[in-house]
């Protein structure tokens, strides 16, 4: 029995809204949110991934993802049973929904492996300001740099070092002669000249 992915469907669109809003538009982004779905859904059963247009995998539905292995379609490079669904319901229109139609027609659909897709989820929400925001954020730009320049992923040294340069900043010493400090010591640690 095939999994009903609505809810996958409906957390790309929430988590995705960019991609969403392009989809099915003819644009240059027209296909970008049912790649990123079906590399969602393909990670979670690999019998999901992309559909070819009425058998052609070079032409990749924007609404529409594949289900190798059981259903009244075929594919036609494998003969394998396939059924396609519609996860766009209004896709192109001024009010497109998240859904989860299949769409039981004996036709011929493509099954493409989807690509691992990484995208950048939607910015968090701005936060209210905070009067130390400007202080602490010039302590995360050395931090990510010289771990970037050290090539290290962040980890939890970096807040040991933002938490002594904030302690000394603290304790009374100004925070550019802090973070002058510290900086040679975690540039010493990551093997920075």
């Amino acid at each position: 029995m095939i999994p009903n992915m609505l809810v996958e469907v409906e957390n790309c669109k929430r988590l995705y809204p960019v991609a969403w809003a392009n989809a099915h538009t003819g644009n240059a982004q027209t296909e970008d949110f049912i790649r990123i779905l079906a590399s969602n859904l393909h990670a979670i059963d690999a019998r999901f991934g992309l559909n070819g247009k009425r058998g052609n995998p070079n032409d990749i539905s924007d609404d529409a993802i594949n289900y190798i292995g059981e259903g009244p379609g075929h594919d036609p490079a494998t003969g394998q049973p396939v059924t396609v669904f519609d996860v766009i319901r209004g896709a192109g229109g001024p009010n497109p929904q998240p859904s989860w139609d299949a769409i039981n027609l004996p036709g011929p659909g493509a099954w493409v492996k989807p690509m691992p897709v990484v995208a950048p989820p939607a910015p968090s929400p701005a936060l209210p300001p905070y009067p130390g925001d400007p202080v602490f954020d010039e302590i995360g730009v050395a931090l990510f740099a010289d771990y970037a320049l050290a090539g290290q992923p962040p980890n939890p040294g970096m807040g040991r070092w933002f938490g002594r340069t904030t302690f000394d900043y603290l304790a009374g010493m100004p925070m550019a002669d802090s973070i002058k400090k510290h900086r040679a010591e975690w540039r010493a640690a990551l093997g920075l000249p």
